[in-house]
C-alpha cells in the first residue's frame, strides 16, 4: 500500500512537448548567420530566458534585449509564440485524472517564464487537471533549487516524504530529493507507459483505472 498523498508532475518532457521546430523558427530570424553565430544566437536567448524563470524579469523584455543585440527587426511580442506551440499528452492527463479520482493530490511543478506560464494557464487549462499548479516564475524560485520544492510542500500541506515528483531532468530530481521528496527520473516524452512504470514502483498502480 502506498503512503503517498500527492504526485507532483513536471511539465515539459513529461506532460507536454513542442509542437513546432522551435530551433528552426528562431534561426529563421538570423538567416544570414554562419553556423557558429547561429548557435551563439540561440545560446544568447537561452541565457536571456534563464533568469526569468524565478519571475524576477519579464521574458519579453529580456528577449527584446537579445533580439536587439543581434539586430533582429522582428519584435519580441511576435517571437513569443515560438514558446507557445505545444502538444499536451492526453494519456498523461488521463493518468492524472485517475490518480485524483483515487484521492491523491495531483499538482503541477514546472519552470516557466511569465509569458509561457500565462499562456499555459489561459490556453491549455492545466488547472482543470492539476490542483494546485506551481509555476516557478510565480514562486520566486526555480528548479533545481531545493527551496523550490520546500515552498511547494509547504503550500500543499503534505509532508515531503508523502510527495512523489516526476521530472525528465536529473538535476531537478536531485533537487527534489534533497528537499525530502521521493523523486523519479521520467524518460523524456515517454508518455503514459513511463508514468505507469513509475507509479507501479511506488505501489500506486492500483490507483489507476483498469
Amino acid at each position: 500500500m502506498s503512503s503517498f498523498r500527492a504526485v507532483l508532475f513536471d511539465c515539459d518532457g513529461v506532460l507536454q512537448r513542442p509542437a513546432n521546430d522551435w530551433r528552426a523558427e528562431l534561426l529563421a530570424l538570423v538567416p544570414d548567420r554562419v553556423e557558429d553565430e547561429a548557435e551563439a544566437f540561440l545560446e544568447d536567448i537561452r541565457l536571456a530566458e534563464k533568469p526569468t524563470m524565478n519571475g524576477s524579469a519579464d521574458f519579453a523584455v529580456r528577449l527584446q534585449e537579445s533580439l536587439d543585440r543581434w539586430a533582429v527587426s522582428t519584435p519580441a511580442e511576435d517571437v513569443l509564440p515560438v514558446w507557445q506551440r505545444l502538444w499536451v499528452d492526453p494519456e498523461m492527463l488521463e493518468g492524472a485524472a485517475e490518480l485524483r479520482a483515487a484521492g491523491l493530490v495531483c499538482a503541477l511543478g514546472t519552470n516557466q517564464h511569465n509569458r509561457r506560464a500565462e499562456y499555459m494557464r489561459t490556453e491549455l487549462g492545466y488547472q482543470q487537471w492539476f490542483d494546485p499548479c506551481f509555476y516557478s516564475c510565480e514562486l520566486g524560485v526555480a528548479k533545481p533549487d531545493p527551496d523550490y520544492f520546500r515552498v511547494i510542500v509547504a503550500r500543499l500541506g503534505v509532508p515531503a516524504a508523502e510527495v512523489l515528483f516526476l521530472d525528465d531532468v536529473l538535476e531537478n530530481v536531485h533537487g527534489a530529493r534533497e528537499a525530502g521528496l521521493f523523486a523519479e527520473h521520467f524518460e523524456r516524452d515517454a508518455g503514459r507507459p513511463e508514468l505507469d512504470r513509475i507509479l507501479a514502483l511506488h505501489g500506486l498502480g492500483a490507483a489507476l483505472a483498469a
